[in-house]
């Protein structure tokens, strides 16, 4: 047989040319039974897809993505989320970190060459004020927030005080009756606060006043999530430990692990975030629908950039987290 083609394999998989095709360049619009059948054709005729031509009319954008975190799992998995649905638009991702300053204004005052480069922007977990909705409004720029409040652009929220309240309401219906806290203690943005809040409330409304809980703060990262639990352990008993946010939960399993504390027959343990690797180890958690942010907001910059005006009313989403039970409670 000379040279395969497209029409060879669609013959065969007795499927039409444009399935074909789809199998190859986009697989996951193809159903299972008929892609498994186009792969098995190819495979049969050692057919070899090349790479093709990408010719795009439309020139490149640039979305900053503005944010105090780095090493947080969440902004990783946001990153992620955010380059799957802007890659279709020809939008690339620059990411800007703040230096670990919260106030957008603040770090427009320190550094802004980054605005001339963008063709729009996502600010998250950030105060933005009149100064700096004034800024950016001025030069052009279109914007939308994702855990930072904007009485003047697009946000998505999250209802942070709901979500820690299901999450002790959650922890008491398994039993547990010692609960401890480990938080992150850098940043201003309070929506660690509302998870807390929320947590507390809940607690206090079962009979266990906030004061009886122990409270343990380190950096928001793996290694802060587990000498926050070592020093929590050393003096508190508990049976179950909450943590506001999946980062720290890691760091806190890996220290059980270590100390060949069983999960959860010796210590239960739960996160907030349900970041892609809450799954691999199992971690019960708050799910806050991080990929829907992720649309939701480059639907908005995508829309704005096509030329349409902000709305007078700028729209809010408010996304209430929602309970991931798995194996670590």
């Amino acid at each position: 047989m000379g040279r395969i083609n497209l029409k060879d394999i669609a013959r065969l998989a007795e499927v039409s040319i444009t399935t074909v095709s789809r199998v190859i360049n986009e697989p996951e619009q193809v159903n299972a039974v008929t892609r498994d059948r186009v792969y098995r054709v190819m495979r049969e005729l050692d057919y070899q897809p090349g790479f093709p031509a990408v010719i795009r009319k439309d020139k490149p954008r640039i979305l900053a993505m503005v944010t105090p975190v780095m090493d947080s799992e969440f902004i990783s998995d946001l990153i992620v989320c955010l380059e799957k649905e802007l890659h279709l638009h020809n939008i690339y991702l620059l990411l800007v970190h703040t230096d670990g300053a919260d106030s957008l204004s603040l770090f427009l005052s320190r550094s802004n060459s980054w605005v001339g480069m963008a063709d729009m922007a996502v600010i998250v977990t950030m105060e933005i004020d009149e100064r700096a909705h004034a800024y950016l409004s001025e030069r052009g720029l279109p914007f939308a927030a994702v855990h930072s409040r904007c009485r003047h652009t697009f946000s998505v929220m999250n209802n942070n005080y709901l979500g820690g309240y299901d999450a002790a309401a959650y922890l008491w219906s398994r039993g547990y009756r010692k609960p401890a806290v480990v938080r992150w203690n850098e940043g201003t943005v309070s929506f660690q606060d509302d998870r807390l809040a929320g947590f507390y409330r809940k607690m206090e409304e079962l009979g266990v006043p906030r004061e009886a809980i122990p409270e343990e703060e380190s950096k928001l990262s793996i290694a802060g999530g587990e000498g926050a639990t070592r020093r929590l352990l050393k003096d508190h008993p508990c049976d179950v430990l909450f943590y506001t946010s999946d980062t720290m939960a890691i760091g806190g399993i890996e220290y059980c692990h270590k100390q060949n504390i069983k999960i959860p027959e010796d210590l239960a343990v739960m996160g907030f975030d349900d970041i892609r690797m809450a799954g691999s180890l199992n971690l019960t958690t708050m799910k806050q629908f991080i990929p829907a942010k992720a649309r939701a907001v480059a639907d908005y910059l995508i829309n704005r950039s096509g030329g349409h005006p902000p709305s007078e009313f700028p729209e809010e989403i408010t996304i209430t987290p929602v309970l991931v039970e798995r194996q670590t409670t």
